[in-house]
């Protein structure tokens, strides 16, 4: 019987060999799709009430309720700070018990020669419906606005927190970096391209040359 962390690190080896999980998504795997979600002037309720409605209605032509995901759960690791059971991500969860939850630390994910980057790491098994993935979308778009509610971050401050949706079923992974976008990238194109249609129009426009040329 594997653990929740050897299921979680196979299904990656099995459909995204050599992927490291970390931002930019966009620019670390070959089957890729980046969104723009800012639409206006930033920091007002309008400006946040559209990118989370971006982010959720590309959410929702990723993930079905039935969906199986792996949510990741990120955040470095200062001094002896570590992911606590009240935080607000596992809050969105129905009925999260701690044995659905595996902890785990890893080194040097983005500065290969550093020892103080570490992260923490919660990993959780959920189908889609249990996870209020609206909220969670909501929380990450106020990551630079420590006076917008709701946070990752309960002390108000810039968050270092990260949150990755791996659908398990579809082979797709899911990161909103902030209020300003999206990244999906899939093991399989085919599985980007009725999204890539029905969402073209938000493609961010700097890399849109690059995304276009996979599906044509």
């Amino acid at each position: 019987m594997q653990t929740r962390k050897q299921e979680y690190k196979q299904f990656l080896n099995d459909n995204f060999k050599g992927l490291k999980l970390r931002k930019p998504l966009f620019y670390n795997w070959h089957f890729a799709l980046r969104f723009n979600l800012q639409e206006g002037r930033s920091n007002t309720d309008e400006y946040f009430k559209e990118a989370t409605r971006r982010a959720t209605t590309i959410f929702e032509s990723a993930f079905d309720n039935s969906d199986k995901i792996f949510l990741v759960f990120m955040d470095f690791k200062y001094r002896r700070r570590k992911i606590r059971l009240s935080n607000f991500l596992f809050n969105q969860i129905d009925n999260l018990e701690k044995s659905e939850i595996c902890f785990s630390k890893e080194m040097n994910l983005y500065e290969p020669s550093s020892k103080f980057d570490i992260r923490n790491i919660a990993i959780i098994k959920a189908t889609a419906d249990r996870i209020n993935y609206k909220m969670i979308l909501k929380a990450i778009s106020h990551s630079d606005f420590p006076l917008r509610e709701p946070r990752l971050d309960q002390k108000g401050a810039f968050t270092n927190k990260e949150i990755y949706f791996i659908n398990i079923d579809k082979k797709i992974i899911l990161n909103m970096y902030d209020d300003r976008g999206l990244d999906l990238i899939s093991a399989d194109k085919e599985n980007l391209r009725q999204i890539y249609k029905d969402h073209e129009e938000w493609i961010l426009d700097y890399d849109r040359e690059q995304i276009n040329s996979q599906f044509k």
